[in-house]
Parts: C-alpha cells; structure tokens; sequence
C-alpha cells in the first residue's frame, strides 16, 4: 500500500482528497499548513507527495525544496497558479507534475499511479553508471560520459520530460506548458529535434526522447524499449 501526504489548506479539499485515495488503496495523510507538511516529511515516509502552492505560512515551493533534502518521493503541486512560470518554477524546484486548480480526481489519481509506476522503472532500469547531476545555474547535464549543454528552452523542455519519465506530452501541452502564448506550434518539434541531438551521447545515462507519433513526445528511462 503506498503511502500518499495531501498538503493543502482547504479542510475540504483534504477530506475530498482523503476519502478519494483511501477508497483507492492509498494510506493518506493531511496537513493543513507547510510546518506540518515538513514535520510529517521529516519524520515519516511517503511514497508520494500532492502539494499546493499557496498555503498560511510557507508556500509550497519551500516545502518542495525542503523535502528534497531529504525525500526522492514524487511531487505533485495542485494549485490555482496557472501560469507558465509557475510550472517551471515547481518542477525546476524538483517536482514531477504539476495540476492546475479546479482538477479531475480521476485524473490525480491516474497521475499518481503514473508517478509511482516511474518510481520502479527508473529503480529497474539505473545502475550506479547511470547517475547524473543536472546544474541548473548553468544548464548543464553532467554524467559518467561526458558533459551537456543545453539552451534555456531545451532546459526546460529536458526538465520537464525527464522528471516525468514515460508521461507522454503532445505537441499542444508541450506549446501550452514552455512557450508564450502565440508561439508556432512547430517550434516544438525543432527543440525537440535538438534536444534529441544533444542527448544522443548520454541517452545510457538520461535516456531517450522519444517520439510517438500517434500521442506526442516522451521519456523513456535508459535501457528501457520503446513503446
């Protein structure tokens, strides 16, 4: 049974979230504030983090920071901020998603098995070759290989598929999520054409960019076959 922290400040959205995921076989924990959330992070372990944003005394991009000192559980930030600099913001932070406020529990349930199936991918798939080390100040990826520099798009597009491995994004979401409204749709497909360049050298390491024709553009964990 995975263990799932709910952190919000709305009682309701908390026993909604609650009753939801019980019923679903999680064993869930609430907390209403970002002291508790770090308290419970600190002492306990979670599976699975869902996470907002705007909380009384500390926003959920501290927590986010603060549990990655000492947690790899997925993040998932719900919140009502809805731009794009707010979900760059949170998966930079070290988050795995990011869902925008009013949500379908349906689909934060589906996101959460998602996340924890990628958990024991990742597990089967990493050898001790494999770590890397992303430098976020210079946008660089660094592994056993050798080293890659990236730009601030192709950062951000690497970011957002790797911390969400074998999630598969179409080239809409892609526009929507890392581009200003009004972009070519095609700028999507030459970044992600460069970014597969750059990763071609390091994909043992990072994987591989994947492209599905049928849904869009994925992250397949290294080793792993295609879809």
């Amino acid at each position: 049974m995975a263990n799932i922290l709910v952190v919000d400040d709305s009682q309701e959205i908390l026993a909604h979230c609650k009753k939801s995921l019980t019923a679903e076989g999680f064993d869930v924990t609430v907390a209403d504030t970002g002291v508790k959330a770090i308290a419970a992070i600190n002492s306990n372990s979670y599976d699975c983090i869902v996470l907002d944003v705007m909380l009384p005394d500390l926003d959920g991009y501290a927590i986010c920071k603060a549990a990655r000192t000492c947690t790899t559980a997925p993040i998932i930030f719900l919140s009502c901020m809805d731009s794009t600099d707010d979900k760059i913001k949170g998966l930079a932070l070290g988050a795995d998603d990011y869902m925008t406020k009013p949500y379908s529990m349906r689909e934060l349930i589906a996101r959460i098995h998602v996340l924890l199936r990628r958990g024991h991918i990742i597990e089967e798939f990493q050898t001790p070759a494999s770590d890397i080390y992303v430098n976020m100040e210079n946008k660089m990826i660094q592994t056993p290989g050798r080293d890659v520099f990236l730009s601030q798009r192709e950062f951000d597009l690497f970011m957002l598929l790797y911390t969400n491995m074998e999630v598969t994004y179409t080239r809409d979401e892609l526009l929507d999520l890392l581009w200003p409204k009004g972009s070519d749709p095609g700028t999507v497909a030459v970044h992600i054409l460069k970014l597969r360049r750059k990763l071609e050298s390091v994909t043992d390491y990072v994987g591989m960019v994947v492209n599905n024709y049928r849904s869009g553009y994925y992250m397949s964990p290294p080793g792993a076959r295609r879809r």
